[in-house]
């Protein structure tokens, strides 16, 4: 049987395509697009007009594919910034009509399962570990022993968000650095310890592999399991930050759209590590969509044939 699944992201929307054979997912199709739909969130508390528009002409493109892919059952949902916008209705009703199911909007504790779900997925079982989800609005951390999840926290210093807030120049002049830095500390500095290893979920951890890899184009094979050690971390955080934007978008590795957001999504990478004493992290390709379209193959999704 094959399913899909959709992830409306505060900065990205992605679909998977992916056949389910018992306990096995095999992907088969990933579709990504950068709508930034979290943009001005947090200065204007509410969603802006570009970028729903935008969020909704990707949605139509990717349920589009479902027809020609045999798509049995399909999920989606959509996290921080449409659990944040007090607007967020205007995005449902219309993804219900482009989708022909309804698009459902989890609580983070649902979204720290699913993350769980797909990243274990991916890398494997986690015996005594940290799982971080880096997204757009919010970055989760996740404490996993034996394979099941002990506690969950949910910070608001997503990428989109911290760069709003503080990264105005180009590069970012010093003093914009050390207020995103103190304002990333605030919240990790309140986390509880975390485990002996760390795995990382979403873009900006798999930016950072594929640009340690030097790949020219995004291959999941070598970017899922790669491991990144915390001397690594900070000299690309550090080079990173240096650059103009037009630098980091011609680096190899480096996704279109990502460029103004990875100096904000390597800080909170090299502060979470330092804080729970991590000297390596493995990368993870897999997680919440991979969640997502994991429990969709036993059953919790929508009926499309």
């Amino acid at each position: 049987m094959n399913v899909a699944a959709f992830d409306i992201g505060t900065n990205t929307i992605r679909c998977l395509v992916a056949r389910s054979s018992g306990d096995v997912l095999e992907p088969l199709k990933v579709f990504r697009r950068i709508t930034r739909l979290g943009k001005g969130l947090s200065r204007n508390r509410r969603l802006l007009p570009g970028p729903v528009d935008m969020t909704l002409r990707a949605l139509e493109d990717f349920s589009r594919e479902l027809g020609n892919r045999n798509v049995a059952r399909a999920r989606a949902v959509g996290t921080s910034a449409l659990r944040d916008a007090p607007n967020g209705a205007v995005i449902l009703e219309k993804a219900e009509d482009v989708l022909g199911f309804p698009l459902e909007v989890i609580s983070g504790e649902e979204e720290a399962h699913l993350t769980a779900l797909g990243v274990q997925g991916g890398i494997g079982r986690i015996n005594d570990g940290m799982v971080i989800d880096i997204g757009g609005g919010s970055t989760e951390a996740i404490r996993i022993i034996s394979g099941a999840i002990q506690w969950w926290r949910s910070m608001p210093v997503g990428v989109v968000h911290l760069t709003e807030a503080c990264l105005r120049s180009d590069p970012p002049l010093p003093e914009e650095i050390r207020r995103m830095r103190r304002k990333v500390e605030r919240f990790v500095s309140e986390l509880p310890s975390g485990g002996k290893t760390l795995a990382a979920t979403a873009g900006t951890p798999t930016t950072l592999a594929a640009l340690d890899l030097g790949i020219d184009e995004y291959d999941p094979t070598l970017v899922n399991g790669h491991v990144l050690s915390l001397d690594r971390i900070s000299e690309l955080t550090d080079a990173l930050i240096r650059m103009k934007i037009v630098e980091r978008s011609g680096l190899p590795g480096m996704e279109e759209g990502r460029e103004d957001l990875i100096p904000a999504g390597s800080m909170i990478v090299r502060q979470l590590m330092k804080h729970w004493g991590m000297l390596k992290m493995t990368v993870s390709d897999w997680g919440l969509l991979e969640g997502v379209a994991m429990e969709a193959a036993k059953g919790r999704g929508y009926l499309l044939v």
